[in-house]
């Protein structure tokens, strides 16, 4: 139903945006659901455009805090418990498919040997004892839905059979407590409705791939520990793809794609029937003419929600109040410094909503870190106020003959300490090589220690004081 209504729409819909006239409506309202616990949120996805989400000057400079980025020291290793430990890993995006380049030709990816790295992760997330393991998005490819070549969907049995061959590993993980957050792979791949209740492949795999918590919403939060809150956020909640497979592109999101995007624009113009065949990403030269942070207007990005945003707020404000430090976790980045060259091409649509919450005087001393996936090559930033913006780099462009990457992550009162292993000798999370040394089971790599500092907390006027 929903295919036969998006293609009865498409033309007129491309006259609208691409025709004599431009104009739409940003902003959407739909019935709130009531929350289920203080743990879980409203789903409305009303978006605000506001200018200042659309600039970024940074009067520091480019190098401002990037030696903060470097600090690592080794006072809590031995002599004191984290308050809780886990498991992280993202962009697994495994295919059954040959090494090939990325889409722009500027990445080699080796989508076989990605699963190699899954089942290294688990054995080495097996060694912890770990309060919860997370996938930061894209758990496999676009590949497995779509056959580029005949410009069709693939039936949908390969997907589920590809992400069956993944899940099979990850169960083996003694950490049953996963969390998996939303990428636009997987919005690909299933719809969001799959993705909410829980995608069983194959039938029979005890571990479930479910990208929402047990109330249904895609963005949560939870209590890892006495003093800390984990937010896991939802940045495909404005998303061209934001109903997931075969549903139609969402038409809001892609009236607003075309608006920042004059490649997108021509594209729609030209495809009129784009909302159905749902033929955007990986299709069209869509960074044509876009510079600096503008990059971030492509298919394959999204942003945050008005009612996203306010329930992000009242989270991080009852953390300040009760003096708890929080992590969040988003595919997308949220910072335009933690984007490789400063690109932007893997930042949230709305990124400096979200930091005009966290950067907040009264609370930016409670926000550890943001930790982020989805920029394959991975990266690091440290901002003036002493949030870390950590970008975990993908398993399918390891570089042979090493472990990574992934990471085992400690959380202590003052630093976060992640151990692992990065792509190669080129990580940016984890610079340098890994020592190998001989074990009962042969060779084996010595994982990278990487420690973040975190500033103090300033005592407030409130619970946890």
């Amino acid at each position: 139903q929903s295919r036969a209504r998006a293609r009865r729409m498409s033309r007129a819909f491309a006259f609208q945006v691409c025709g004599a006239s431009t104009s739409f409506v940003t902003r959407r309202t739909g019935p709130a659901l009531p929350t289920a616990a203080r743990r879980s949120v409203s789903r409305g996805v009303p978006f605000p455009i506001t200018n200042r989400a659309f600039s970024f000057t940074d009067p520091r400079g480019r190098d401002h805090a990037r030696v903060d980025t470097m600090a690592t020291r080794s006072s809590q290793s031995g002599t004191e418990a984290p308050a809780f430990t886990f498991g992280l890993l993202a962009d697994i995006q495994y295919a059954d498919v040959d090494d090939k380049p990325n889409f722009t030709g500027t990445q080699w990816r080796r989508y076989r040997n990605s699963l190699v790295v899954a089942k290294d992760a688990v054995t080495y997330f097996n060694e912890h004892d770990l309060d919860f393991a997370l996938h930061n998005g894209d758990i496999i490819d676009h590949q497995c839905a779509f056959d580029f070549a005949n410009d069709e969907f693939r039936p949908k049995r390969e997907a589920l059979d590809q992400l069956g061959e993944v899940m099979s590993v990850l169960k083996n993980c003694a950490c049953k407590n996963w969390h998996f957050t939303v990428g636009n792979h997987e919005l690909y791949n299933f719809t969001r409705e799959e993705l909410r209740n829980g995608v069983r492949a194959p039938a029979g795999n005890p571990l479930p791939f479910k990208c929402a918590n047990e109330f249904g919403d895609f963005h949560y939060s939870f209590a890892p520990a006495a003093g800390w809150k984990v937010i896991v956020l939802d940045s495909y909640d404005v998303s061209i793809y934001r109903n997931g497979r075969e549903e139609g592109l969402d038409e809001h999101a892609l009236a607003l794609l075309c608006e920042k995007n004059e490649n997108c624009k021509k594209f729609v113009a030209e495809n009129p029937d784009v909302l159905v065949t749902e033929r955007m990403s990986g299709t069209f030269p869509y960074f044509k003419n876009l510079t600096g942070l503008e990059s971030r207007w492509v298919p394959f990005n999204g942003g945050l929600g008005e009612a996203q945003l306010r329930w992000v707020k009242t989270e991080i404000d009852e953390a300040a109040r009760k003096n708890e430090r929080v992590v969040l976790f988003s595919h997308l980045l949220a910072h335009p410094e933690s984007t490789a060259k400063l690109s932007g091409r893997t930042l949230l649509w709305n990124y400096q909503d979200l930091l005009d919450i966290l950067e907040r005087e009264e609370v930016r001393d409670v926000v550890a870190a943001v930790i982020s996936g989805h920029q394959h090559d991975g990266g690091v930033f440290t901002s003036e106020f002493g949030t870390h913006y950590v970008v975990m780099e993908s398993p399918i462009v390891a570089e042979p003959g090493h472990n990574g990457p992934f990471a085992v992550v400690q959380a202590f009162d003052d630093s976060l300490k992640f151990v692992g292993f990065g792509k190669g000798k080129e990580s940016s999370l984890f610079p340098g090589v890994a020592e190998k040394k001989e074990s009962d089971g042969g060779e084996k790599q010595t994982p990278l220690t990487r420690e973040l500092l975190l500033r103090p907390l300033a005592k407030k006027n409130g619970e946890g004081a």
